[in-house]
C-alpha cells in the first residue's frame, strides 16, 4: 500500500455489485472486504476521479456494479480503518487506475468486521447514492 490519504473529508467510492443492490439500497457487504481481500477493501478516490468515470471504468474490465456509494477518509478511520493511496499502474492486467485506493480492516477481526460494515453502510446510505447505472 502506499501514502495514506490526509484529506479527512474525501469520499472514497465503492462499487456495488447488482446483487448486493435491492431497493436501491445496498447490502453491507459491500462495505467490508471479502476472505480473498486480504483484509482490505478497494474504493476509489473522489479527489481523483468521479463516481461515473470510477464505475466506466470497473465495468470496462468485465466486473458488475449496480451502482456507487461512497464513504469519507474520517467515516473510515472513526473505525480504526486506515485509508492508503493504491494506484493501478499502466501495463499490468488491469486498466491504468490511478484513483484506486485501499481502506485497511486488519485491525478487525472478521466478525467485527460486518459489524463495522452495517455501520458504515448506514452512513453510506444517508450520503446517498453517488452514481446508478
Amino acid at each position: 500500500m502506499g501514502d495514506k490519504i490526509t484529506h479527512q473529508d474525501e469520499v472514497l467510492f465503492r462499487q456495488i455489485h447488482p446483487l448486493s443492490f435491492q431497493d436501491g439500497v445496498p447490502g453491507s457487504d459491500r462495505f467490508r472486504p471479502s476472505e480473498l481481500d486480504q483484509n482490505r477493501l478497494s474504493v476509489d478516490r473522489s479527489g481523483l476521479t468521479s463516481a461515473m468515470a470510477a464505475h466506466a471504468l470497473f465495468v470496462s474490465t468485465g466486473r458488475q456494479s449496480a451502482a456507487v456509494f461512497g464513504l469519507e477518509v474520517q467515516e473510515f478511520e472513526s473505525e480504526s480503518i486506515l485509508c492508503s493511496e493504491d494506484p493501478v499502474l499502466a501495463g499490468g492486467p488491469d486498466p491504468e487506475n490511478l484513483a484506486h485506493a485501499l481502506a485497511d480492516y486488519s485491525a478487525h477481526t472478521a466478525g467485527k468486521q460486518k459489524v463495522v460494515a452495517k455501520r458504515l453502510k448506514r452512513l453510506a446510505v444517508a450520503r446517498g447514492c453517488l452514481y446508478q447505472a
